[in-house]
């Protein structure tokens, strides 16, 4: 009865470790070349993040840009937009005083799954809309679903509690394994005492 129980509360822990934050992780399908994101874009320009604060929404941030050109929306001298906090829910990881191609389908929120990216790692598309050639299409944009950052952040370091649950399991085994060694032992010792009376 033991053994059964350590199992099954093995068992659950794993199943908790294990499941419940991947299915919140932010996926994205690659985002096409700059005149395919342009197209389907309400609002594409090269700005400077100037600040950035808690959004109206309390899991967005509002992000502010001193903006240099538009490509498609609006032409001003600043642009506001919103992005969710956590990256997860595919919220863009901007930093302030940092350039960028911003890509927003909407024309208020920007999403990490758009080509939206820093200036230094938006060489295709800044040659693509001052007229230049594009420089090979989606393949060569380092984008795989994390805004175009060319190394994905890391995620939630899973090691260390998948450990945990294989000590734990381990050593509940372990004491199950010692405590039936010892009942067997009990055992034969009780079979040789009946033997000899």
């Amino acid at each position: 009865m033991g053994i059964r129980l350590l199992m099954v509360v093995s068992m659950i822990s794993l199943w908790f470790v294990m499941s419940p934050t991947s299915s919140y992780a932010c996926s994205c399908a690659p985002p096409g070349t700059p005149a395919e994101a342009l197209a389907h874009s309400d609002l594409v320009f090269r700005g400077t993040v100037t600040s950035i604060r808690p959004g109206d929404d309390e899991h967005q941030l509002a992000v502010q840009f001193d903006v240099q050109t538009v490509w498609k929306g609006t032409n001003t001298d600043t642009i506001t937009l919103v992005t969710q906090q956590d990256t997860a829910a595919c919220g863009y990881p901007f930093d302030a005083g940092l350039g960028y191609v911003v890509y927003s389908y909407d024309g208020t929120d920007v999403a990490r799954c758009s080509r939206t990216a820093p200036v230094e790692l938006a060489a295709e598309d800044l040659a693509a809309f001052s007229g230049g050639a594009q420089a090979g299409g989606a393949t060569d944009f380092p984008n795989t679903g994390n805004g175009g950052l060319a190394a994905d952040e890391p995620g939630q370091d899973r090691l260390a509690p998948l450990l945990v649950v294989a000590a734990a399991g381990t050593l509940m085994l372990s004491f199950a394994g010692v405590r039936l060694c010892v009942r067997r032992q009990a055992n034969a010792g009780d079979a040789a005492n009946v033997d000899q009376t």
